[in-house]
């Protein structure tokens, strides 16, 4: 996608089919208790768009005449910003993906010997992240440096770094345009590697390509919660153990929050709906979902990353089977603690 490319954006349809009880209906409605909307995002990717990136005058867009807090305007906001930028970022994070695979680099390269499953991991989680924040940081560096005219992402990448510095809700988060970037990232990679944590505690024992396959099959899973209120996803991820110990994204987590389901397709790994709380500030209204979810296969990419490090390391298969309903019964001792 070019500087000076007009493009159209197609809305989010994550909740487009939902079966009666699923994760994915469930979780909408417990929004809908919370008191919390869904900001319709890709229209204002449409008009900023049509404007070359700039955003002024965006503020009535959002609130349509509501009373909204300044801190949930500056969220919102700050997703919307950072969803227009990251269809600049798309293509440049998958080249940079599919180099460090053909080269043998970062998480690519090989592991010292005797580390276990979960230090392999651990030690891959890291290495992804690290690798994902250089290319954010040469990716912001560079989209500074382009002349802002007949440039819509350089030119939003400047309204959107005043933003960030003058806002005061990310001045108390200590968060700026790249920060946020790589917070939002590399907690989207933990969500990808979780379904690998999921499956070995679960004992999924395939060849590669089923393995895979399975995994892929899961990557709905990963864009539901995505799609969610920040407050709702941190929420769940707490109840479920999907929060990492030390709230590092480089952390390991037990993989429990995941069922095993046979589907006619195959099977696939489903989040347990049970930990979906309603939750909110009290003061917002409105919500995004994570600004990569507003990215045509950006979640998939990143999935697609993970699963290829994965395999490459032989993570796909066990070293030890834990029973199905092992995992289930610590998972469901942890919530009840």
């Amino acid at each position: 996608m070019d500087g000076g490319t007009q493009f159209r954006f197609s809305p989010a349809s994550d909740n487009a089919v939902e079966a009666e009880g699923s994760f994915a209906q469930l979780y909408r409605q417990a929004h809908g208790k919370a008191g919390l909307s869904r900001l319709p995002v890709a229209a204002l990717l449409d008009w900023l768009t049509g404007r070359g990136g700039d955003a002024s005058g965006i503020d009535p867009l959002i609130t349509n005449g509501q009373p909204v807090t300044s801190d949930n305007l500056d969220r919102v906001k700050g997703n919307v910003f950072l969803a227009f930028l990251f269809h600049d970022l798309r293509s440049k994070l998958d080249a940079h993906m599919q180099a460090a695979k053909r080269a043998g680099t970062g998480p690519f390269a090989p592991l010292p010997p005797g580390l276990t499953q979960a230090q392999k991991l651990n030690r891959l989680r890291a290495q992804s992240c690290v690798s994902l924040n250089q290319v954010l940081d040469v990716w912001a560096a560079e989209l500074g440096n382009r002349p802002a005219t007949g440039c819509p992402f350089a030119r939003m990448a400047r309204f959107a770094k005043g933003f960030f510095k003058g806002s005061a809700l990310y001045a108390r988060a200590d968060h700026d345009m790249v920060s946020i970037s790589k917070t939002g990232s590399n907690t989207a990679l933990h969500m990808c590697f979780s379904l690998v944590e999921g499956a070995l505690h679960l004992g999924l024992d395939l060849p590669a390509n089923e393995w895979r396959a399975a995994l892929w099959r899961s990557r709905k899973e990963l864009k539901t919660l995505a799609a969610g209120s920040l407050g709702m996803i941190v929420t769940f991820l707490h109840a479920s153990h999907l929060e990492p110990e030390g709230e590092s994204a480089v952390n390991p987590t037990d993989g429990g929050a995941f069922r095993l389901e046979q589907g006619a397709d195959g099977v696939r790994l489903r989040l347990d709906s049970r930990p979906i709380k309603p939750f909110s500030t009290g003061h917002d209204q409105l919500y995004t979902g994570c600004p990569a979810f507003h990215v045509s296969g950006m979640i998939e990419m990143y999935l697609d990353w993970v699963l290829d490090i994965a395999a490459y390391h032989g993570l796909h298969r066990p070293e030890w089977l834990v029973p199905a309903v092992a995992a289930r019964n610590a998972y469901q001792q942890g919530l009840r603690g």
